[in-house]
Formats: structure tokens, C-alpha cells, sequence
């Protein structure tokens, strides 16, 4: 972070906020009310260092925890419109696969996590998309659920 310029920091942190903010702006008329077992649900997905940190990544780390106050303050807001929203945390290498070694620097080794590997977006995390997607899952909100192998619990 003391590296990081200002120009760096808006990148990685504040136009991160400024497009989730935005997001939620627009959804919400799309959200609420939209059916008699309620409204829209809105899940965002986020990278675990938004619950550890991880060195580098403080205005990542600072982003993410911005939009999950942002999911809470959300859901507390849409709850009489019905509209839910609720954020799936998951191992940073879901996000950063396939990047260099100096982006990654300072992320713990998907080895230390209970399952050893780093989530398969298709079969670890799209089913757990679908189930706070659903409207079946309409009285959850404003919660995270991690899924990322276990790494988080062992930081």
C-alpha cells in the first residue's frame, strides 16, 4: 500500500465501490416486488481476502469489505420491497488463476486449505449461485457464505 499511487488506489479500491454502488441503484426497480413469493435477489460474489486481507491487496481488501457493507445495508433497505441480497465469498485463486506470480505474492498456497484446491467455478460455485438465486432461498439475506475449501479457516 505505501507503494501504491492514488491513481492505483482508485482503480483497485474506489471504482470498484463507485460500479457497485451503481449497480445497486439500477437493480433495485428490477428487484422488488417482482413476484407474490417475493422479490429479486442480488448476490455478489467476492474474493476471501475481503474477510483476511492479504498483503497487496489492501484496496481489494478494502473494496470488497465496502460491497458487503453495501450488501447488508442493501438488504436491510429492499427487505419490505422483498428483494434479498447476500454475498459468496470464495478462494482468491478463483479470481486470479492464471495470473503472474507478483499478483498472486503474499496469498496463502491453495494446499493450506482443508480441501487442497482451489474451487471449479462450474461444479464448486455456480450450484451455490443457484441456490441464493432461487426464490426458495428468499429468506436469506444480507448473510456471506464462504466457500473456498477451507482456506479461510485456516488463516
Amino acid at each position: 500500500m505505501i507503494d501504491q499511487t492514488v491513481e492505483e488506489w482508485i482503480a483497485a479500491c474506489e471504482a470498484p465501490l463507485d460500479e457497485a454502488v451503481a449497480v445497486v441503484r439500477s437493480v433495485h426497480p428490477l428487484l422488488a416486488g417482482r413476484s407474490p413469493t417475493g422479490g429479486g435477489r442480488l448476490v455478489w460474489v467476492l474474493p476471501t481476502t475481503a474477510l483476511s486481507g492479504s498483503a497487496g491487496f489492501v484496496a481489494t481488501g478494502a473494496a470488497c469489505e465496502g460491497i458487503r457493507a453495501l450488501a447488508k445495508g442493501t438488504a436491510k433497505q429492499w427487505g419490505a420491497d422483498g428483494a434479498t441480497t447476500s454475498v459468496l465469498v470464495v478462494d482468491p485463486g478463483v479470481f486470479f488463476a492464471g495470473c503472474e506470480a507478483p499478483l498472486t505474492e503474499g496469498m496463502r498456497d491453495p494446499a493450506l486449505a482443508s480441501l487442497g484446491r482451489v474451487g471449479d467455478p462450474v461444479s464448486d460455485l455456480a450450484p451455490l449461485l443457484d441456490l441464493l438465486a432461487d426464490p426458495r432461498a428468499a429468506f436469506t439475506t444480507g448473510g456471506t457464505i464462504v466457500a473456498d475449501g477451507g482456506t479461510w479457516m485456516a488463516l
